[in-house]
């Protein structure tokens, strides 16, 4: 069709013709070379063949797509949670090169560049490259509490146990004696509170599980009090510090246990932890 109203156009007129378009791959670009039709595209493509003057580039990809600033369905994804996260955790973060921000995160490379795409369309990124900024970061921390338990939390091997010897899981040496692990839910919120008086432990752990359990004599219990789940955020160099007690999980995370939870008790405690997190706790 390009040819023909090309050729229409052009009749007996020795003027040439000008060609402007979004974009023209190298097979259309080398079709209008070889009619003589001048043309020129948004990414820098052009054929210009006049009187004292050639020009032929070709080559040049197709401009990316914008992506649909409306579409919140990318927050659904366990791989573009992990990334927010990491951006909201991490202070300055959002800054470095998409490779560091991948090995923070602990997600693909691809991934992350899909997560960090989709955060730009959906105004929670602003800028590019080293002067990328978060915005609406509170906003963007009630959502990602939000789609935690929904699409992140079951990637995680969550599990509840019970102590082998039938003793009250309070005692637990996990729960005192353990470096490599981090204290979630009603845990961590009356480490940060003393507000709350924990019911049960939620726990991430970066131990492998089966090591977990034999070193603290827990077995699986449906019912039981203890949940282990994989810790999914890089560990704190604890040891330069010499911990030996569990640390407390970053306070989004607390915050987005607590409110899975939909105990009243638990979302009171959690509205203190989101107050924390707007003046930047």
């Amino acid at each position: 069709m390009i040819w023909y109203r090309a050729e229409k156009e052009r009749g007996d007129n020795s003027t040439p013709l000008l060609l402007i378009a979004p974009y023209l791959s190298v097979k259309l670009a080398e079709e209008c070379q070889r009619t003589g039709i001048n043309f020129l595209d948004t990414v820098g493509n052009a054929h210009i063949d006049v009187p004292g003057t050639y020009l032929f580039i070709t080559g040049k990809p197709r401009p990316k797509e914008p992506r649909a600033a409306t579409d919140q369905s990318a927050l659904r994804k366990a791989s573009t949670l992990r990334v927010i996260f990491a951006l909201l955790t991490i202070e300055g973060l959002a800054q470095q090169p998409v490779r560091t921000i991948a090995e923070a995160a602990g997600a693909a490379l691809g991934s992350t560049s899909n997560a960090i795409e989709d955060l730009v369309a959906l105004g929670f990124i602003t800028g590019e490259a080293r002067k990328r900024r978060l915005a609406n970061k509170e906003a963007l921390q009630v959502e990602w509490a939000r789609q935690y338990p929904i699409s992140l939390r079951g990637k995680l091997k969550p599990q509840r146990y019970a102590c082998v010897d039938g003793a009250d899981w309070r005692g637990s040496s996990l729960l005192t004696d353990e470096p490599e692990v981090a204290l979630g839910g009603e845990m961590a919120a009356a480490a940060l509170t003393q507000y709350i008086n924990p019911a049960s432990a939620c726990i991430y752990s970066w131990l492998d599980r089966g090591q977990l359990l034999r070193k603290h004599r827990l077995r699986p219990d449906p019912g039981g009090p203890i949940e282990v789940l994989d810790a999914f955020w890089p560990r704190a160099d604890q040891a330069k510090a010499k911990a030996v007690e569990p640390a407390v999980a970053p306070l989004l995370l607390v915050y987005a246990d607590l409110m899975a939870s939909n105990e009243g008790r638990s979302v009171e405690v959690a509205g203190m932890l989101m107050e924390r997190l707007k003046n930047g706790a």
